[in-house]
């Protein structure tokens, strides 16, 4: 399975292929060891992950493999192009990049590591982004921290 990590202690995001055999991931940046979950995998199916492999956390969602930069890019595009098609190159470029959001798969995330399984298929219990969880599990942050009476 390929994932994208980041090391905790240089912190190099990097790229890695896992199998159920891994059992340390070292950083190419500076060769910190990092311990891979082996229980973490699925019995069943070998693609989909109930906890996260580096973490632990049992906490992960699910969202479209979107490179947002292509997506910024088409925008810039049928910008650019407004003052010729009269907004309608907006209309063009926007239909294609729905069209390519919908063509690709979904991928895995842990909301404590951030760590994005590209390989994995969602099962039906990770559901989509919620903030406030992710405000929760990744920075233990609630609710009652809050205080509502300030302004601004």
């Amino acid at each position: 399975m390929r994932i994208r990590t980041q090391c905790r202690s240089c912190g190099l995001p990097f790229r890695e292929t896992l199998t159920r055999e891994t059992t340390t991931l070292l950083c190419p940046g500076c060769g910190e060891p990092r311990p891979v979950s082996t229980t973490a995998w699925s019995r069943d199916d070998p693609r989909h992950v109930e906890r996260c492999l580096i973490c632990d956390c049992k906490h992960l969602y699910r969202q479209r493999d979107f490179n947002r930069a292509l997506g910024c890019l088409l925008v810039a595009i049928g910008a650019v192009f407004v003052p010729w098609t009269y907004g309608l190159s907006l209309v063009v470029l926007a239909g294609v990049d729905l069209w390519y959001y919908r063509q690709l798969k979904e991928k895995v995330v842990c909301y404590r590591c951030d760590t994005v399984y590209r390989d994995a298929d969602p099962s039906p219990r990770q559901g989509e982004f919620d903030l406030l969880k992710h405000d929760v599990l990744k920075y233990g942050k609630s609710w009652q921290d809050v205080d509502l009476t300030e302004s601004g």
